[in-house]
């Protein structure tokens, strides 16, 4: 470095405004001995000394180009040098206004004002005031490219970074036309903005007002290679015909490929798109489908339940209850229908609620009447709460051991010791249908199991319980069916038996497959 620049450098270090201005010129632009470097240049004509000097900001923005400019922060710097009258200035701070949605008019004041100095203005004007919406971002910034003064396309990526940042769709949408426009094929950091634009309109339930649906597929294609989870799975969906919220698949891909479309979608589930497995299922199981597979659809199914989605789990435990034909089978198929009701899924609780039987009476008034018998016999208040809770009958009331059939999602009554045919006396699974049935279960299991661990036999055998019971509905005036559900045989039956309970709940089990 020159003496006279070390000098120069001195000065400015030991405040002198002249000698700090043109220091931070010099770095800007890289002349006179000194090297570019944009971030010293701007340390200096940001110094508390001289940022709130016209001249420091008008240093900044006419020696920088406008995409630099906004990467380095310098908006503020750019808008105060074209307040201050720089026409170079304001042409961009004009540019950078039209980056945004519904500022076209203070962008055309700025061109407007700086017209007389700068001829790339008066054009930017003109431009303003003869295209549509649309077309008016690209067109200037085409403009400017073509002239050398700006990078259009890092103008319009640095803006639809921005966008995206702040969840602005509709600026995200400009920005990336603009650039599109620009361009013949897409970059990778351009394709990333539209895979980013693609899944805000899915989430917005937004369209993509015609974005090119060659450039978005081949954005998508150039992610979905670079491993972008979210690219893998638009596409995937795209290329099997499906939707993405209000987004068609044809205005995502040019064509459907329902193979590559399935590949892709099994490579998106694997990376942690859980979706993907139920969207698998569906591809498979449809039988009209050219990929169908009925044993791959059932592995994407159980999948799809296995990582939470509570759709798979309504179908999964559908199917397995239909096809249920032991007590395991059935605790299972009960175990996905509790877990899809939890997450709110409506046709799983119906489902549930066929498992049930009815009593009658009112909740209140059988709440009073346990609450007084709880003050004689704690064991048959518990035990008619249960019998409530779960539609038990008589039998099945005073024989189960909560201890033994208790399960997280609710009940396993028998196998019933006290009935002689097998068929009959064959256990079945009893889905809770509120917390409070699982309350209640839980202080049973600790009530009869404090009881077992004291060696008492404070309710004795079943025909001591049924004695303490009619005596106790006698005392307190009860009636049976307040408590206890009633079921010929085969009703009781068609619960433990898939097929049987499929036929008489076939609307309801519909309705959960077909939704």
């Amino acid at each position: 470095m020159r003496r006279q620049d070390i000098q120069l450098r001195v000065l400015a270090r030991n405040g002198d405004i002249g000698a700090r201005l043109e220091v931070g010129r010099r770095y800007l632009l890289g002349i006179d001995g000194f090297s570019q470097h944009s971030s010293t240049g701007i340390d200096y004509l940001t110094h508390p000394s001289v940022c709130d000097l016209p001249g420091a900001s008008i240093l900044i923005a006419e020696c920088l180009p406008l995409d630099e400019l906004l990467l380095l922060g310098q908006q503020e710097s750019l808008r105060k040098a074209a307040l201050s009258g720089s026409a170079l200035a304001q042409l961009k701070f004009g540019t950078y206004l039209l980056t945004h949605t519904g500022r076209e008019t203070e962008a055309a004041a700025f061109y407007a004002r700086a017209a007389a100095g700068e001829a790339c203005a008066a054009s930017a004007l003109a431009i303003c005031e003869s295209v549509s919406d649309s077309e008016r971002l690209p067109k200037i910034l085409r403009l400017l490219t073509d002239d050398k003064k700006e990078n259009g396309c890092a103008i319009a990526e640095f803006a639809a970074r921005e966008a995206q940042a702040e969840g602005d769709l509709p600026r995200l949408r400009l920005c990336v036309h603009a650039a599109i426009e620009l361009l013949s094929k897409p970059t990778s950091a351009i394709s990333k903005l539209v895979v980013a634009m693609v899944r805000m309109a899915e989430h917005t339930g937004e369209s993509l007002q015609g974005m090119p649906v060659e450039f978005v597929q081949a954005s998508l294609e150039m992610q979905n290679g670079q491993g972008n989870p979210d690219a893998t799975y638009t596409l995937g969906r795209a290329l099997s015909g499906i939707a993405c919220g209000a987004l068609q698949p044809s205005s995502l891909a040019e064509s459907p490929n329902l193979r590559k479309g399935t590949a892709l979608l099994l490579r998106a589930a694997d990376a942690g798109r859980d979706e993907a497995w139920l969207h698998l299922y569906k591809l498979n199981s449809d039988h009209r489908c050219s990929v169908a597979n009925p044993q791959m659809a059932r592995f994407f199914l159980e999948k799809a339940a296995e990582r939470g989605q509570a759709e798979a789990q309504r179908k999964l435990g559908a199917l397995m209850l239909r096809e249920a034909g032991s007590i395991t089978e059935s605790e299972q198929a009960i175990c996905w229908l509790y877990r899809a009701a939890r997450e709110g899924d409506l046709h799983a609780k119906e489902l549930l609620n066929s498992l049930v039987l009815p009593v009658s009476g009112s909740d209140q008034e059988a709440k009073v009447a346990v609450e007084e018998l709880d003050r004689s016999d704690p064991w048959l208040a518990t035990r008619l709460r249960l019998a409530r809770h779960f539609g038990l009958t008589k039998l099945e009331a005073l024989a189960v051991d909560p201890a033994e059939g208790k399960r997280p999602w609710g009940l396993v009554v028998g196998p019933n010791p006290f009935i002689v045919q097998i068929r009959l006396a064959a256990p079945r699974a009893i889905p809770a249908l509120s917390d409070a049935a699982l309350a209640d279960l839980e202080r049973a299991v600790t009530l009869f199991g404090r009881s077992q661990r004291s060696g008492g036999d404070s309710e004795g055998d079943l025909r001591r319980r049924s004695l303490n019971q009619r005596r106790a509905f006698e005392r307190h005036n009860l009636q049976e069916s307040m408590f206890f559900a009633t079921a010929k045989s085969t009703v009781l039956d068609s619960f433990r038996v898939g097929p049987k309970w499929a036929f008489r709940a076939r609307h309801t089990l519909h309705l959960a497959l077909a939704a």
